[in-house]
């Protein structure tokens, strides 16, 4: 209905505007950057809805199916829900809008990125945590250009965000999930609402961020024994309570490395048939399917617009990769906090794991997306700590 569309745009553009405002650190400046950050966001949802209506793609089905029921009635969407299927999830909360107030799908899309988009406040309000004052950032450049805030706006990042997709869902995850990890006790809310829906979607990330934090925590030098023993207890417990739901999931019956050999390389080729992005990279090294994750396509792989614009991207990730490594991000990694050294270790267990069972190119460079905050994240953190001189030398 067109009534419900204009009242759900409206309440989209309100909250994507005003969200910021619950954060009373944030300044003139912080709320500028977000909110240029927001109406870019919403023209890479405008883009997602045309490039999805014009060559289709699994949003439609997440919003029609649940909007005409062509395929699923409700009773077979509760069901999908109910035993664990990611499909049914999003099926199932897309039934208000779609099926009962007659939500256009365009609107849908709008919906999804103004949720995704609260992600990306919650990775600022980190950012501006953990780097103070941001505004010195500025002050490092590539080719006359801001690091800050120029790599928050990476196309990649707002595209695949942009639209109705379990993307935008873990996106905002796993950015609440790092903001409910400055402050464990205040925040326990915000960390269940992200591990319950995370848990939802793709339960292997949920794995993942608590492994990762867990272990952030347990390494951090400026907690007591006490405190990583009781923080590590209670990741413990969260590890303990999914594992068998994630293997359950992923279909692994156990971890051997005959089973985990087998179940990479179904995974691989069975991907590298399903997408039609052309490259199959299935039967590359380990290396170069890692390089290939975080870097292509490059310009050797372009044939069309779209992938000279993805090449310029990934060019500036690579360029910005160089620079992280020339700021000695050892050094720094050792020294920060239990929540940096928790998003890294989650970027390398994406980096280290997701290659070896993406088998395509166009599937990573969707994939990728959930882990490309963190790199962004770290580097800011050690570009600023490195030119600083934040730490007495040892």
């Amino acid at each position: 209905m067109i009534l419900f569309d204009i009242i759900i745009f409206v309440l989209c553009l309100f909250v994507g505007f005003k969200f910021k405002k619950l954060f009373s650190f944030f300044n003139k400046e912080d709320h500028m950057i977000l909110n240029n950050l927001f109406l870019y966001h919403l023209l890479f949802s405008i883009i997602f809805h045309f490039v999805i209506v014009t060559q289709g793609g699994d949003p439609t089905n997440y919003w029609f199916k649940t909007y005409e029921f062509r395929f699923y009635d409700f009773e077979t969407t509760l069901d999908l829900f109910l035993n664990g299927s990611p499909t049914g999830t999003i099926l199932l909360f897309n039934y208000l809008p779609a099926k009962i107030l007659g939500i256009s799908f365009f609107v849908g899309n709008i919906m999804y990125a103004t949720i995704s988009f609260l992600g990306f406040v919650y990775f600022y309000f980190v950012l501006r945590t953990l780097i103070s004052p941001i505004d010195s950032l500025k002050e490092f450049k590539v080719a006359r250009i801001p690091i800050f805030p120029t790599l928050l706006f990476l196309p990649n990042l707002h595209f695949w965000t942009g639209g109705i997709s379990k993307d935008s869902l873990l996106f905002f995850c796993i950015g609440l999930f790092a903001y409910g990890m400055l402050n464990i006790k205040k925040r326990i809310l915000p960390i269940g609402i992200a591990i319950v829906i995370s848990l939802l979607i793709r339960p292997h990330i949920t794995l993942f961020l608590i492994v990762a934090f867990g272990a952030g925590f347990l390494i951090d030098g400026n907690l007591k024994s006490y405190q990583k023993l009781l923080i590590s207890l209670v990741f413990l417990i969260g590890f303990v309570s999914i594992f068998n739901y994630v293997l359950q999931f992923i279909q692994l019956e156990n971890l051997e490395l005959e089973t985990l050999d087998q179940y990479t390389s179904r995974k691989s080729e069975g991907l590298g048939k399903n997408s039609n992005s052309g490259i199959d990279i299935s039967s590359y090294p380990y290396p170069l399917k890692v390089f290939t994750f975080l870097y292509r396509p490059l310009f050797f792989d372009s044939p069309n617009i779209m992938g000279i614009l993805a090449s310029l991207e990934n060019l500036v990730v690579l360029v910005f990769t160089v620079l992280i490594l020339r700021n000695r991000p050892f050094r720094w990694f050792k020294r920060s906090n239990a929540v940096i050294k928790g998003l890294v270790l989650f970027f390398f267990a994406g980096v280290a794991t997701f290659p070896l069972i993406l088998g395509n190119l166009g599937i990573m460079l969707r994939q990728k997306n959930m882990f490309m905050p963190m790199l962004i994240l770290f580097g800011f953190w050690v570009i600023y700590c490195n030119n600083k001189n934040l730490f007495v030398e040892k």
